[in-house]
């Protein structure tokens, strides 16, 4: 199975910023198509929660350490898309560059969060820019503009989901 992930939004802590992952392959008939859209207060959480230093990744302004961090959360919100449509076949990705100097660690985040925790067969991501017409740009866009969700594409992805690969690891008692 291909999937395309897109993104539609300037930046991940902007509300309304969308990822969305498609496949046009159809299964029963209907392309697979999933997306989560940010809201203003999941964001504000969690840059709060990251700026008292809650979160395994330490705060810092800077572009570059913000830029890993967004990695972690966009990495984050794929796993949980992927993991609600179940698939148990191999899958290859085409991933838009959304995120620029940023596909190594993409591409290591997701191999933990797909195949070592989600078991999941995934090939080699391929990087590159994917047109206006591709079904996870066009989707994407839809869910960013869809103020009143209409759309049956969004999945519900909790605070606490995505803090559970965030948060700081537990030190073990000796």
């Amino acid at each position: 199975m291909k999937f395309e992930i897109d993104v539609s939004g300037s930046d991940l802590f902007i509300p309304r910023y969308t990822i969305c992952i498609a496949n046009k392959q159809s299964v029963n008939g209907k392309s697979q198509i999933k997306g989560f859209r940010f809201d203003e207060e999941l964001i504000k959480i969690i840059v709060k929660k990251w700026e008292e230093n809650k979160y395994r990744y330490p705060y810092n302004s800077f572009e570059t350490k913000r830029g890993t961090f967004k990695v972690r959360i966009y990495c984050i919100i794929i796993y949980y898309l992927f993991k609600s449509l179940n698939i148990k076949e191999k899958i290859s990705l085409t991933i838009c560059r959304d995120f620029s100097n940023k596909e190594r660690i993409i591409d290591q985040n997701l191999k933990f969060l797909l195949q070592e925790k989600g078991r999941m067969k995934i090939g080699v991501p391929l990087h590159q820019k994917l047109p206006p017409w591709s079904l996870a740009h066009r989707y994407a866009k839809l869910m960013s503009n869809d103020i009143e969700n209409r759309l049956d594409t969004y999945v519900n992805i909790t605070l606490e989901d995505i803090e559970k690969f965030l948060n700081k690891r537990k030190k073990l008692h000796q």
